[in-house]
């Protein structure tokens, strides 16, 4: 427009245009979403998006409709008016308006948010132009201009697919930046795109190429929606299209338990007729700020869905379709105005703050929003809109009820399945339990027919002893010494000799006791007593103690083999046993938990001082209850010890393992042994002790021994 001596006009200098451009859009995918938008608004059944990122620094990107073009006129007087509201053209029927998914004439800004320099070529009917805009070298105050090029001298690399269209408009933008983009995002393209548009409700279809090598061919595919429909577990539907051919009729959900995991659940629809508020009547501000005169109709249309999981390694056992990557996101509701994407993710305007609300994936309509006869609620970034606005508060009191209810459906499953692994646990520990019933039933019985093996032996050999009487005659000069100790051996029973057996085990470690003491004497004698010799004899000699202690404790009630060499027996076994025939009328709740067997060599007095120093130290933490877990994989047998004891002092030593060492204790009324003890044990049988910090309801030790 020229100035007159009565007007001046405003121009738009560059600086104002790319610091438009900026503000309008977040990155480069959205403004091109904007460029093929404009294609569509000009009756384009088809647009094309080309992208040679094969020097990602300076990628070349070529997007071309089969449009009804732009001529001279429409340049000079439409296209670089930058504001002029498409909607507010005469020369454009009401229904076209209404289909016009620009609105403020400015969504050219994306070719400058792309590239400082860019060519438009445009062709119609009547005429063919080429156009370039180079803002590299202008200046901030410098006016836009498109200066017109020689069609022929434009490097257009996708030439034949161009010359395909009789009609249509290309914007070339060179020296594109996508440096910040990697394989992923490029490959990601095409569901990204996807998401800017309706699709179903689209007049054409979008078709995306990329080159990342030179060696790649330039195919030119139809971008569609990748949308995880297989892995919804409920759903909400209110358009005209049966989303249930896109649903599977059940979907798996992830359980420790294996059987669980694998139980089909139904998926689930919700009934469009429980939410009556998704449509109405209802007035609404103009542009001047006062009320319409008579009520606007407003409708949300779309579909809701709730994943039943969004993490990748659980969704794609349902959908392996199911992507998730910086490029795209399951998790959003997505808000079309006009069949173009006005908000990325609506949820968050809702501020759902339910679990399972990020579960939440949809896409839904409300025109209202952009209706041509209210006010521009649009914010400044054209990527949002106002969210205290009426229409927008209206939609969201539609959507919290449809939320609301899936992720209620979401709760109620997840619930179902943690109580179908509850029971599942509790069927097992029940089965344990009666195995270990029909066990002790199985050992009592064996016991009383020993019992009564052994009585009837006993009056055998009274028999026999009275029948000896009658023939023995005393010969006190011939082998006296040798028959009183043959008599004594032999007249024994099997108890005397179990107690025989063990009050030996008891006078070797007094021995051995003795020993050590006398050698400290004489090391102190001789003046060759160091603190060195002192503290590895103390060790000993506790040890030793614990041993007797240990003997005297189960020496009487034991039916396991209790001798001092090694045994290869089930240690799980013995462990079980010793607790339920020891332990049983301790002043405290033993429970065992014994998954599997465990054969290896060990000696059973050892295995007695690691338990008995076990117990020893949850009564001096005022535990009320501990438990004995057995378990084994393919490597070790695992013995876990964890009691719910409240003296966790042991908490403030900032290196655990030095509680292992002799004379570090953790309670209050501890000497500090008992844990070193158990670790010479342990390591002596090819195994390893740690304390589990993680434990804060009390005191867990593990035990691992290697197979």
């Amino acid at each position: 427009m020229n100035n007159s001596d009565n007007k001046i006009y405003f121009n738009f200098s560059y600086l104002a245009l790319r610091l438009l451009g900026k503000g309008l859009y977040s990155n480069a995918w959205t403004a091109i979403a904007e460029l093929v938008a404009n294609g569509f608004d000009a009756k384009a059944t088809n647009v094309k998006i080309y992208i040679n990122a094969i020097d990602k620094e300076h990628s070349v990107i070529e997007i071309f409709d089969n449009g009804y073009g732009m001529g001279y006129n429409d340049l000079s007087e439409k296209y670089t008016l930058i504001g002029k509201d498409k909607r507010d053209d005469a020369t454009i029927d009401e229904k076209t308006k209404n289909q016009l998914m620009g609105r403020k004439g400015i969504g050219k800004l994306a070719a400058l948010f792309l590239s400082h320099r860019y060519y438009l070529i445009s062709k119609t009917k009547d005429e063919v132009s080429a156009w370039c805009l180079d803002a590299s070298n202008a200046k901030d105050s410098d006016i836009p201009h498109l200066d017109r090029q020689d069609i022929d001298e434009i490097n257009i690399e996708t030439k034949s697919d161009w010359d395909s269209f009789q009609t249509g408009t290309m914007i070339k933008l060179t020296d594109v930046d996508l440096t910040n983009f990697g394989e992923q995002s490029l490959a990601g393209l095409k569901a990204r795109l996807s998401d800017f548009y309706l699709l179903n409700s689209l007049h054409g279809k979008v078709e995306v190429a990329f080159l990342t090598k030179k060696s790649t061919k330039c195919i030119f595919e139809k971008v569609e929606k990748s949308i995880a429909f297989k892995n919804m577990y409920a759903f909400y539907n209110n358009t005209d299209y049966d989303y249930a051919l896109k649903l599977s009729n059940t979907v798996r959900f992830r359980s420790s338990v294996e059987a669980i995991e694998s139980i089909p659940r139904d998926v689930l629809m919700l009934n469009i007729k429980d939410f009556p508020n998704t449509s109405g009547k209802r007035h609404f501000i103009q542009k001047d700020g006062t009320l319409t005169e008579t009520e606007i109709p407003y409708k949300m249309t779309g579909w809701i869905g709730i994943h039943s999981s969004i993490n990748k390694e659980d969704a794609v056992i349902n959908d392996p379709e199911f992507l998730k990557n910086k490029t795209y996101s399951p998790n959003q509701l997505r808000l079309y105005v006009r069949n173009k994407l006005a908000v990325e993710n609506f949820l968050d305007y809702v501020k759902n703050t339910q679990a399972f609300s990020n579960y939440i994936e949809g896409e839904i309509s409300f025109d209202i929003l952009d209706d041509n006869r209210l006010a521009d609620i649009a914010t400044s970034n054209r990527q949002g809109f106002i969210e205290d606005d009426e229409r927008v508060l209206l939609l969201i009191e539609i959507l919290k009820p449809i939320i609301s209810s899936l992720i209620k459906e979401r709760v109620k499953i997840g619930h179902q399945i943690r109580e179908e692994e509850k029971d599942y646990y509790e069927r097992i520990k029940q089965q344990q339990e009666e195995k270990r019933q029909k066990e002790e039933q199985a050992r009592k019985q064996a016991e009383e027919e020993r019992k009564i093996a052994l009585s009837e032996k006993k009056a055998a050999e009274r028999k026999a002893e009275k029948l000896n009487e009658k023939l023995e005659t005393v010969n006190a000069d011939l082998g006296t010494e040798k028959k009183r100790t043959s008599f004594l051996m032999d007249s024994l029973s099997i108890n005397q000799m179990d107690i025989a057996k063990r009050l030996h085990m008891a006078k070797i470690n007094i021995n051995t006791i003795t020993t050590i003491i006398k050698k400290l004497v004489l090391k102190n004698n001789m003046g060759r007593l160091t603190l060195e010799n002192v503290w590895d004899d103390i060790k000993s000699i506790s040890f030793s103690a614990e041993r007797v202690k240990a003997n005297l404790t189960y020496g009487m009630k034991a039916t396991f083999n209790t001798q001092e060499e090694k045994i290869e027996a089930d240690i799980f076994g013995f462990i079980s046993d010793y607790c339920k025939t020891i332990f049983n009328h301790r002043e405290i709740t033993i429970i065992v938990e014994n998954n599997g067997q465990a054969i290896i060599k060990f000696a059973p007095q050892n295995i007695a001082v690691v338990l008995e120093n076990i117990l020893s130290n949850s009564q001096k933490a005022h535990a009320t209850s501990l438990t004995f877990r057995m378990y084994e994989n393919e490597e070790y047998y695992f013995i876990d010890a964890v009691d719910n004891g409240n003296d966790n002092k042991w908490r403030k030593v900032s290196e655990l393992n030095s509680l292992f060492e002799f004379g570090k204790g953790y309670t209050q009324t501890g000497s500090g042994i008992g844990l070193y003890h158990i670790k010479e044990i342990m390591e002596s049988m090819n195994g390893s002790v740690t304390i589990n910090d993680k434990n804060t309801m009390g005191f867990e030790l593990n035990m691992r021994i290697k197979k």
